[in-house]
C-alpha cells in the first residue's frame, strides 16, 4: 500500500485546490526556498492526525487555513493505493473553530483514522515521516529523552500506567484491610462481652425447654397409662367375648342331650303306664321331681359359693388398688399445695415488681413534669429550626435549578451551532445506509424462511427413524426375553427348570450366571463348571427389591427355590494378585466372557479360584490358592480335595440351546443390524437439524444486527431534524431566559439571606435552653424504669410457667381420685351382692330340708310295687339322672354366660370413661413426642429443671441473636479480609510481572533497533556504531547514547562529533527505527541539510536501496538526492497571490 494522490485546498500555503500525484518508489520533492514544498510533507502529517506528536509549524489550528483566499476552510485529501481516502477538513466559525475526519468519505473520529493507520504500519511514533527539525531534536535531546524514543516505540508507557493502576488498588487494597482489621478488632471485643450473656442466655433457653418437654412428657405419660389400662380392658374384654360364645356353644349341645334323655324318660313312663296305673306314675314323678329340686338346689348353693369367692378376690384387689390410687393422689396433693405456695410467692414477686415499675413511671413523669415547660419550648424552637431549613433548602436548589438551566441551555446552543454544519452531509450518509439495511434485511429474511424448511424435513426425516429404531428396539427387548426364557428351561432341570421359567421375564431379572457367561475356550469349560458348583443356576438381579419380589412369588406360587444375586449389594472386591507358579492357565474369572455390569456377581460366583493345568501343578500350590483343575478337580485353599469320575457333559457355561433359540439369535442378530443403521440414520438427522438450526440462529442474529442498525439509522435522522429545530428555537429564547433567570437568582439569594438570620437567632435561643436543662438526671430515671419493666416481665413469665405446671398437677391429682372413688363404689356393690348370694343360699338349704322329706314319703309307697315295675323305675331313674345332669351342665353354663355379659358390661363403662378422660387429656397436649421415662422420673426432672431456671436469675435472652448476629458479620469480614489479602497478593504479583514484561519489551526493541543501526551506520559512514545504555539492568535508571566509530577514527560518542557526523548517525538511527517499524511509505523533509556531497551521495544510495520495497517521498534540493530519485516533483511561487504552485512531475534520466 503507498500513496497515490494528496488533494491540498486552502491549505498553509495552497491557496488554491491542487491535486498532486505520488507513485511507487522515491520521488524527490524540490523547489526554491519559501515556495511551500515542505507544507506537502505537513499536509500528509495533518489529514493523517499524526500531528499529535510532530509540530506542523504552527501555533493554532486557525494558522492552516490560507486566509488570503477569502474562505474560512482548509481541507487535504489522501488516497491510497488499495483506494482508501482519508479527508480531514478544518472550519472556522465566529465563536469556535472545527475539525472533521473522513474515511473514505464516512465520519469518522481521529481516534479511528489512527487505528486504521496502525492497523497499516502508519505511527505517530514510528518515524516514517521526518520534519526539517526531527534530526536537529533527537541530537540535541538529553540522553534519557533519546531513551525515551525507545520507549515509546516498545510501548512502555502502557505498562507504567498498568503499574500506576495496579498501585492503586494496592493503595485501596491496603487500606479496606485495614478498615476490615480494625472492625474485626471491635468485633473480638463486643464477642467477648456478649458470650457470658449469651451462654446465659443458651442455657436458660436450653432449660426452658428442657421443662416444656418434661411437662408435655408427663402429660403424654399420663396418656399412655391410660391408653394400656384400655388396652389391657379391651384385651379382657375380648377374652370374655370368647368365653361367652364358647359356653353358648356348650349350652345348646347339652340341651339336645337333656332333651334327648327326656325323651326316653317318657318312653319308660309310657311303658311303666303299662305295668302300672297312674298312681304309680304319679309317685315315681313325684319322686324324681323332688330328687330334681334338690340338685337343682345344691348346684345354685356350688354357683353362689364360687360367686361370693370371686366377688371377695375382686374386693381385695380393689382394696389394694384403692390404696395405691389414694396414696398417690395424696402425693399429688401435697405436691399441688407446694407448687401453690410458689405460685403464690411468684404473685407476690409479680406485684412487687409491678409497685416496683408504678413508682419509677412517677418518678419519670415528674421529672417531665418539671421539665415540660422548657423542653416543649425547646421541641418548639427545633421544630422552627428545621423547617426554617428546609425552606431555605428549597430556596438554594431552586436557585441552583436556575443556574443549571441557564448553563444547559448555553450548551446545548453552542452544541447546536457546532453541528448544523455537518447536519446536511450526515443526512445522506444516513439515509444512504438506511436504503442498504433495508435491502440486506430483505436478503437474510429470504435465507431465513428456506433453512425454516429445510429444518422442518429434516426433523421430520429424523422422527421417523426414531420412531422405526424405539419398534427394533422393543421387537429385541421381546425376543431376548423369550430367548432368556428358553436358555434357562434348557439349562436347569426339575424344580429349578420351573422356577427359573417363572421368574425369567420379571423386570430386574438378566438371567442365571451359566446364561450370562461364555468361556473363551471351550477347554476351560469342565474347570469352569466345577468352579461354579452350586451358583451356576444363581440368578442376577439389578436389585435386592426385585429379588425379594421373586422369593415372594416363588413361594406364593410353589415353583421351588432360587438363589439371587442383587447387583446393588454386591460388594466391589479388591484387585487380584498377581499369579506365580508353574501349571497355573489364570484365574477363573478372566476364563470367561460376560457383560462389565455383571463383573461383582462373577466375582461373587469365583472369587479368587485359580485354573491350573492338572492335579500335579494344584498340588504344588496346595494352600496358595482355591484351584479347580482341566478334569474338574477341585483342591480347597485350606486343604480338602474333591475329584474322580464326573459326567462332562454337565449342564453350566456354554450350553447350547434349541433349535428356537437358535432362530432367536439369528433374528436379534439381524435386528441388532437394523439397529445400528437406524440410529445411525437418526444420529445423521439430527446433526443435519442441529447444523441448520445453528444456521437459523445466525440469521436470526444478522436480522436483529441490521435492524438495530437501520432502527438507530432512524433515530439519528430523527436527531437531526430535532437538533435543527431546537437550534432556532434555542438561539430565540436564549437571550431572553438569561435575563429572566438573572433576576429571578437575585431575589433568592436575597431570601436566602433573610431565612439564614432567622435561624441564627432561633440557634441562640436553643443554646440557652439547652444550658438550662439537665438531661443526666432524667435518663437516670428513664434507666430505672426500664430495668422495672424488664424485671416485671421476668416474674410475670415464671408465674405463667408456674401456674402451668400446678394445672398439669391438679389435673392428675383429679384422675387419681377419681379412681379411688370408683374402685370404692365398685366394692360396695360387691359387698351388697354379697350378702345377696348369703341370703340366695340359705333359701336353698331350706329347699333341700324340704325336697328330703318328701322323697322319704314316696320311697314307702314305692315298696309296694313289684320287682318288675322296679327295674323299670331304675332304669327310668337313671335316664332321669342323666337329663338332670345335662340340666345342672345348661344351668352352670347359663351362670357362666351371665357372669361373662356383666363382665362384659363392665368392661365397656370403664372403657367408655377411660376414653373420655384420654380424650380430654389429649386435647391438652400441642404436641406428641417421645418419652422413655416413667412419671415420677419425668416430675424429678421438672423439680431438678425449675430449680435451675430460679438459680440463673434474670437472663438477657437478646445476646443469643446478637452474639450470633456479631458471629456471623465476624465471619465475613473475616472472609472478606482474606479474599482482600489474596488481592493483594495478586496486585503485587501482577505489578512484578509487569515491570518485567516493561523491562523485556524494551530490550527487545532496543535489540532489534541496535542491529539495525549497526548495519546502516556501517552503510552510511563504512565504521561501526552501536546504541550504548547507561544502565543494562535497569535502562530506565539511565539514558541512551551512540557510540561509533567512523571510518579511520576512534570510537567516540555524540557529543565528540563534529555536526554531519552527528547528523548521519542521527539518520541511521532514525532509519534503524524505520527497519524495526516498517510502513507502506515514509516522507522525509530536507534530512540531508547538514551533509556534505559525499555523505549526501552515501545516504541517496542508502534510499535507493530501501526504495525497492517501499514508497519514499523526500523534500530536497541537493543534487545526489535527486539524481537518485525515480522522478522529480517540482514546487514554486505563483505568481501574484503568492501561493505554492506544484509545476509537475518529471521522470530523472
Amino acid at each position: 500500500m503507498h500513496i497515490v494522490q494528496v488533494e491540498i485546498d486552502n491549505f498553509k500555503s495552497f491557496a488554491r485546490k491542487t491535486k498532486i500525484p505520488f507513485f511507487e518508489g522515491y520521488t524527490v520533492v524540490s523547489g526554491p526556498n519559501g515556495s511551500g514544498k515542505s507544507n506537502i510533507i505537513d499536509a500528509i502529517l495533518f489529514v493523517l492526525a499524526l500531528s499529535s506528536s510532530r509540530s506542523l509549524r504552527a501555533d493554532t489550528i486557525t494558522d492552516f487555513i490560507n486566509f488570503t483566499s477569502g474562505k474560512n476552510t482548509a481541507e487535504v485529501t489522501l488516497e491510497f493505493s488499495d483506494g482508501t481516502k482519508i479527508r480531514r477538513r478544518i472550519k472556522q466559525t465566529a465563536s469556535s473553530t472545527y475539525s472533521y475526519y473522513y474515511l473514505n468519505e464516512k465520519t469518522s473520529s481521529q481516534t479511528e483514522i489512527l487505528e486504521y493507520l496502525a492497523k497499516n504500519g502508519i505511527r505517530p511514533h514510528g518515524y516514517n515521516v521526518v520534519m526539517q527539525g526531527d534530526i536537529t531534536r533527537i541530537m540535541n535531546m538529553s540522553d534519557r529523552d533519546r531513551r525515551g524514543i525507545i520507549d515509546e516505540i516498545a510501548g512502555v508507557a502502557a505498562f507504567d500506567t498498568k503499574k500506576e493502576q495496579a498501585l492503586v488498588e494496592l493503595e485501596q487494597v491496603r487500606a479496606k484491610i485495614e478498615r476490615e482489621e480494625l472492625l474485626l478488632e471491635d468485633y473480638a471485643r463486643r464477642l467477648e462481652e456478649l458470650s457470658a450473656a449469651r451462654e446465659d442466655a443458651v442455657k436458660y433457653q436450653n432449660l426452658k425447654k428442657e421443662l416444656d418437654y418434661l411437662n408435655a412428657a408427663r402429660k403424654i405419660a399420663g396418656i399412655r397409662s391410660l391408653e394400656t389400662e384400655l388396652a389391657l380392658i379391651a384385651s379382657s374384654r375380648s377374652e370374655q367375648e370368647g368365653r361367652k360364645a364358647m359356653f353358648e356353644e356348650s349350652i345348646r349341645m347339652e340341651e339336645n342331650e337333656r332333651d334327648a334323655r327326656r325323651e326316653e324318660v317318657a318312653d319308660i313312663d309310657r311303658r311303666i303306664a303299662e305295668k302300672q296305673g297312674p298312681a304309680y306314675l304319679s309317685i315315681i314323678s313325684g319322686q324324681e321331681a323332688e330328687k330334681g329340686n334338690i340338685r337343682v338346689a345344691e348346684d345354685t348353693i356350688s354357683r353362689r359359693k364360687k360367686d361370693k369367692e370371686h366377688n371377695l378376690a375382686r374386693m381385695n384387689t380393689l382394696y389394694l388398688e384403692i390404696l395405691k390410687h389414694q396414696n398417690s393422689y395424696n402425693d399429688k396433693n401435697k405436691e399441688a399445695q407446694t407448687m401453690q405456695i410458689d405460685r403464690a410467692n411468684l404473685a407476690m414477686e409479680v406485684e412487687a415488681q409491678k409497685k416496683v415499675l408504678e413508682k419509677a413511671q412517677e418518678l419519670v413523669n415528674k421529672k417531665s413534669r418539671d421539665s415540660k415547660g422548657a423542653q416543649a419550648e425547646l421541641v418548639e424552637l427545633m421544630n422552627k429550626t428545621e423547617a426554617k431549613k428546609e425552606a431555605r433548602g428549597a430556596i438554594v436548589v431552586q436557585r441552583d435549578g436556575i443556574i443549571e438551566a441557564s448553563r444547559v441551555r448555553r450548551n446545548e446552543l453552542e452544541r447546536c451551532q457546532r453541528e448544523q454544519g455537518s447536519l446536511a452531509e450526515e443526512r445522506s450518509e444516513v439515509t444512504a445506509e438506511a436504503s442498504r439495511l433495508e435491502a440486506e434485511i430483505s436478503d437474510a429474511r429470504e435465507e431465513k424462511a428456506v433453512i425454516t424448511k429445510q429444518i422442518a424435513e429434516a426433523e421430520r426425516q429424523m422422527l421417523h427413524s426414531r420412531k422405526l429404531l424405539d419398534g427394533v428396539r422393543e421387537e429385541i427387548s421381546r425376543l431376548s426375553k423369550r430367548q432368556m426364557q428358553l436358555e434357562a428351561h434348557q439349562q436347569a432341570s426339575g424344580a429349578s427348570d420351573r422356577a427359573i421359567s417363572a421368574v425369567s421375564g420379571m423386570d430386574g431379572v438378566f438371567g442365571t450366571v451359566s446364561k450370562l457367561g461364555k468361556v473363551l475356550n471351550a477347554q476351560h469349560t469342565v474347570a469352569l463348571n466345577i468352579a461354579a458348583g452350586g451358583r451356576l443356576n444363581n440368578v442376577i438381579v439389578d436389585t435386592d427389591q426385585t429379588g425379594a419380589n421373586a422369593i415372594r412369588y416363588l413361594k406364593e406360587e410353589r415353583l421351588g427355590r432360587l438363589t439371587f444375586l442383587p447387583l446393588n449389594k454386591m460388594k466391589i472386591q479388591p484387585p487380584l494378585p498377581p499369579l506365580a507358579g508353574n501349571g497355573i492357565i489364570d484365574y477363573a474369572i478372566n476364563l470367561i466372557d460376560f457383560e462389565p455390569e455383571f463383573r461383582d456377581a462373577f466375582n461373587l460366583v469365583f472369587g479368587q479360584t485359580v485354573v491350573v493345568e492338572n492335579l500335579d501343578a494344584g498340588r504344588r500350590l496346595m494352600g496358595r490358592y482355591r484351584m479347580v483343575t482341566l478334569d474338574g478337580e477341585l483342591l480347597d485353599k485350606g486343604g480338602a480335595m474333591t475329584g474322580g469320575s464326573i459326567n462332562k457333559n454337565i449342564r453350566g457355561f456354554g450350553v447350547a440351546v434349541g433349535h428356537e433359540a437358535a432362530e432367536l439369535s439369528a433374528k436379534i442378530a439381524e435386528l441388532r443390524e437394523e439397529e445400528e443403521d437406524l440410529a445411525a440414520a437418526e444420529r445423521r438427522h439430527r446433526a443435519v437439524s442441529e447444523g441448520l438450526r445453528e444456521d437459523r440462529t445466525a440469521a436470526d442474529s444478522k436480522i436483529t444486527t441490521l435492524e438495530l442498525k437501520l432502527a438507530d439509522c432512524g433515530r439519528k435522522l430523527d436527531k437531526i431534524a430535532s437538533d435543527e429545530i431546537e437550534a432556532a428555537r434555542l438561539l430565540e429564547e436564549t437571550e431572553r431566559d438569561a435575563k429572566e433567570n438573572a433576576a429571578k437568582v437575585a431575589a433568592l439569594e436575597a431570601e436566602i439571606d433573610d431565612v439564614s438570620t432567622e435561624i441564627e437567632g432561633l440557634n441562640a435561643r436553643i443554646a440557652e435552653i439547652r444550658a438550662v436543662l439537665d438531661e443526666e438526671e432524667f435518663n437516670l430515671l428513664t434507666d430505672q424504669l426500664q430495668r422495672a419493666q424488664k424485671d416485671l416481665a421476668n416474674a410475670e413469665r415464671r408465674l405463667e410457667t408456674k401456674t402451668n405446671a400446678l394445672n398439669d398437677v391438679l389435673l392428675e391429682r383429679r384422675h387419681f381420685k377419681q379412681n379411688v372413688e370408683e374402685r370404692t363404689a365398685e366394692r360396695t356393690t360387691i359387698e351388697e351382692r354379697n350378702a345377696e348370694l348369703d341370703a340366695e343360699i340359705a333359701a336353698c338349704n331350706a329347699d333341700i330340708e324340704k325336697a328330703k322329706a318328701a322323697l322319704a314319703a314316696y320311697e314307702d309307697q314305692l315298696k309296694a310295687f313289684s320287682g318288675e315295675l322296679e327295674a323299670l323305675s331304675c332304669e327310668r331313674a337313671r335316664v332321669q339322672e342323666a337329663a338332670d345332669e345335662a340340666q345342672f351342665r345348661i344351668t352352670s353354663l347359663q351362670g357362666d354366660v351371665e357372669r361373662c355379659v356383666v363382665q362384659i358390661s363392665a368392661f365397656d363403662e370403664k372403657s367408655a370413661a377411660l376414653t373420655a378422660e384420654i380424650s380430654e387429656m389429649k386435647g391438652s397436649v400441642e404436641e406428641e413426642i417421645e418419652c422413655e421415662l416413667s412419671l415420677s422420673e419425668i416430675q424429678d426432672g421438672i423439680i431438678t429443671t425449675e430449680r435451675a431456671i430460679r438459680k440463673l436469675g434474670n437472663v438477657n435472652m437478646l445476646a443469643i441473636e446478637q452474639f450470633d448476629e456479631l458471629e456471623r458479620k465476624t465471619l465475613e469480614k473475616t472472609e472478606k479480609k482474606n479474599t482482600l489479602s489474596r488481592e493483594r497478593e495478586a496486585i503485587l504479583e501482577k505489578i512484578e510481572s509487569f515491570r518485567q514484561m516493561k523491562h523485556d519489551a524494551f530490550m527487545d526493541s532496543f535489540t532489534a533497533i541496535n542491529e539495525n543501526f549497526q548495519r546502516i551506520y556501517h552503510r552510511l559512514n563504512e565504521g561501526d556504531g552501536r546504541l550504548v545504555l547507561d544502565n543494562y539492568e535497569d535502562p530506565f535508571l539511565g539514558g541512551m547514547t551512540f557510540e561509533v566509530s567512523p571510518r579511520g577514527k576512534e570510537v567516540h560518542r555524540l557529543n565528540m562529533m563534529s555536526g554531519g557526523e552527528k547528523s548521519l548517525t542521527t539518520l541511521s538511527f532514525i532509519f534503524a527505527i524505520q527497519q524495526y517499524m516498517p510502513a507502506p511509505f515514509y516522507a522525509l523533509d530536507e534530512i540531508d541539510s547538514n551533509l556534505d556531497g559525499l555523505n549526501v551521495e552515501r545516504l541517496s544510495q542508502l534510499v535507493r536501496e530501501i526504495c525497492a520495497n517501499t514508497q519514499f517521498v523526500i523534500v530536497s534540493h541537493r543534487k545526489p538526492m535527486i539524481e537518485a530519485a525515480d522522478r522529480m516533483m517540482g514546487v514554486t511561487v505563483r505568481p501574484g497571490d503568492k501561493s505554492t504552485l506544484v509545476t509537475g512531475v518529471k521522470m530523472v534520466e
